[in-house]
């Protein structure tokens, strides 16, 4: 076989220079190159067009000595700097992003799979895709990438190995690999639809376009290329430019990454005909141009170091005035020095070179468990280390009451035994507190049926098909376990969110609109899912109370706490809304309430917003202490705050209802 790359090639450089630039100007302002995401596309054909040359550069005449030379040099190269930028963003995390509840622990989770090189495995199976308004607060959510290119060259080695020793003597091995791109196109033609979330972070559905750039390098080491191929560089520009600017309807990555990969294959046996020859195209030789090969050396560190810190400046300032012109210098300084300070010195050293691989991948894999416990110290020590208010936790957050922290007991008698059962959305979690607090006092037992994202009566409209299953798990859960006089607490968001709407046109005109959203056909199906629920509960013997809808807020208080992140374009809607649009807002809730009260004697209403508003706002904040934690859920310190008026609402079932719970019939 001929070798087809004798020296380095500076286009190749270019063409991750585009990649990398097109990635982070998509991550910046998506409306300024809709389609730059797909540079990742770009950087998988490249990937397995180099990874083939280095690959054929090797002696192959033992496969174990091949395979561990080939993982040391990867090690190498690729460890180093993501280690440094993981534990760098974890301390980072620490320090200036607030805890943010189940979202806090899916960034970990991110996080440390990162380091373990299976981050697009965690993110594959996450509720929130790519491109949802919560990934993009995950500092790690890069690294999915990574971990497709890592899974490949475990499999990808071997294979091309098989393909060195066999490719002119046994003509099936030259279709192993087209044979296996083929049959990824075809799983990731189906699976994009099936399993969009899937396709998009995974190794299958991906492996074609990896196998892209590897088949170009086959095609060229069997047969000289020619220098007519120069003349691809122009439609291959043309197709990658497609991909970059304009947002594809397609499905990703099949077939909404088409153009790309082809544009790049294009582009790449372009400039592997111009390498060495003295007259090369223009668009080759613009691609070896010096400011787009230092970039494009550059592209490892700018890719790892973009999104962290572009997911920092969104958590604290906010991308906007100083921090938008800051951005690209912080960037390129800390992708500099990662490259001329980390990547260089240790893939170079003499030491590294030397050294026998399986000295190599021990010290690679006592870093990575190294990492692993340092990132994992860091979230579990965030209130030593954090530099948020919301580091104190007994105020923010909705944990249980602790069985070590003592309560004051409340005599109540005809409570004592009973259980006290809260079930609903995410909203019955951030009762925690005071429910937890009230059992202990009254000698209760508390059981919590939780089902986020899913309302029981939320009294707005019928409940999601969705969570129908949900709901009818957790009344059966009660009808198996709920005594006669033993109490149900209905929690649930029963207001609409304010997240995401358009403020500058005023507060009237967006409270006006949501109050028309609510048709009469949402009442009606409200109405019958709330009868429902209440008869198969009124068969049980049980009281139950519903919450009635608490106020919401346009802005996060956990997220606007701090003197780094107030100043955030997320906070500038505020913390207060006028209770007048509160009350309008869940009037219609309100009324049905009314009704169901009329009909059910088990029933009973419990407000809490008078409590949590004054006669003209409802604030998050307490003066500096906060009586929510986000936008609709409960802190700490709110939860203590509604705890004297629960109790009070206890008592008064107690007391209506005589001397306990019936005795269990058995």
């Amino acid at each position: 076989m001929s070798d087809p790359t004798p020296r380095h090639d500076n286009a190749i450089d270019g063409l991750r220079a585009i990649a990398v630039l097109a990635v982070v100007i998509f991550h910046v302002d998506a409306s300024l190159l809709p389609g730059g995401f797909s540079g990742v596309d770009l950087f998988f054909v490249v990937s397995g067009f180099v990874i083939s040359q280095s690959l054929a550069s090797r002696p192959y005449d033992h496969m174990g000595r091949y395979l561990l030379d080939f993982y040391r040099r990867r090690v190498l190269r690729l460890l180093p700097a993501l280690l440094l930028v993981l534990l760098a963003t974890f301390l980072l995390s620490t320090l200036f992003i607030p805890r943010g509840g189940g979202s806090s622990e899916q960034y970990d989770h991110t996080g440390f799979a990162a380091i373990l090189g299976i981050s697009n495995l965690v993110l594959a199976w996450q509720v929130e895709d790519y491109f949802s308004w919560g990934a993009s607060l995950n500092p790690y959510l890069h690294t999915w990438s990574l971990g497709v290119e890592e899974q490949f060259y475990l499999l990808f080695p071997l294979l091309f190995l098989i393909w060195l020793r066999a490719a002119k003597s046994r003509v099936w091995v030259r279709w192993l690999l087209p044979a296996l791109a083929v049959g990824s196109m075809a799983f990731a033609a189906w699976q994009s639809t099936a399993a969009p979330d899937q396709a998009f972070y995974l190794l299958p559905a991906r492996f074609w376009e990896l196998a892209a750039g590897a088949l170009l390098y086959q095609c060229i080491a069997l047969r000289t290329p020619s220098r007519h191929w120069q003349a691809w560089a122009l439609p291959g520009l043309v197709l990658v430019v497609v991909g970059f600017a304009f947002e594809s309807d397609l499905q990703f990555p099949f077939p909404g990454a088409i153009a790309t990969v082809i544009g790049t294959v294009m582009l790449l046996a372009a400039s592997t005909a111009a390498n060495g020859e003295r007259k090369k195209n223009p668009l080759v030789h613009v691609l070896g141009s010096r400011p787009l090969v230092y970039i494009g050396r550059l592209s490892y560190s700018l890719y790892l170091w973009h999104w962290p810190l572009l997911v920092l400046l969104r958590w604290t300032y906010g991308l906007q005035g100083v921090a938008l012109w800051a951005y690209p210098v912080m960037l390129f300084a800390l992708a500099s020095a990662s490259y001329h300070w980390v990547e260089s010195p240790i893939r170079n050293a003499a030491v590294a070179r030397r050294a026998r691989s399986p000295i190599i991948l021990g010290a690679a894999l006592a870093a990575v468990v190294a990492s692993l416990g340092i990132a994992w110290a860091m979230p579990h020590f965030n209130e030593q280390l954090s530099l948020s208010r919301t580091r104190d936790s007994y105020v923010w957050r909705t944990y249980l009451h602790p069985a070590w922290m003592p309560v004051e007991p409340i005599d109540a008698p005809s409570l004592r035994g009973r259980k006290l059962i809260v079930t609903g959305d995410s909203l019955s979690t951030s009762f925690r507190p005071m429910t937890s607090i009230a059992a202990r006092q009254f000698g209760m037992e508390l059981i919590v049926i939780s089902e986020p994202g899913c309302s029981f009566t939320n009294l707005m409209r019928a409940d999601s098909r969705a969570c129908v299953p949900a709901r009818d798990k957790a009344l059966a859960r009660i009808e198996r376990e709920a005594r006669p006089g033993d109490i149900v607490l209905l929690s649930s968001l029963r207001m609409q969110e304010l997240r995401g709407l358009d403020w500058s046109r005023g507060e009237a005109q967006v409270f006006q609109e949501l109050a028309m959203q609510r048709t009469s056909a949402d009442a009606a199906g409200a109405a019958r899912d709330a009868e429902a629920t209440l008869a198969r509960l009124q068969a049980l013997q049980v009281h139950v109370i519903i919450s009635a809808p608490m106020p919401v807020f346009k802005s996060d208080p956990f997220r606007c706490s701090d003197v780094f992140n107030r100043m955030n374009p997320a906070c500038k809607a505020g913390l207060t809304v006028p209770r007048a649009a509160m009350e309008a807002m869940r009037a219609p809730q309100m009324a049905l309430l009314h009704d169901l009260l009329e009909r059910y004697r088990m029933l009973q209403v419990w407000d809490p917003l008078p409590l949590l508003c004054n006669e003209d706002h409802c604030d998050a904040m307490d003066g500096t202490t906060p009586l929510f934690f986000d936008r609709e859920h409960l802190s700490g310190h709110g939860n203590r705050i509604l705890l004297p008026d629960f109790e009070r609402l206890l008592l008064e079932i107690g007391t209506a209802s005589g001397d306990g719970p019936s005795a269990d019939p058995a």
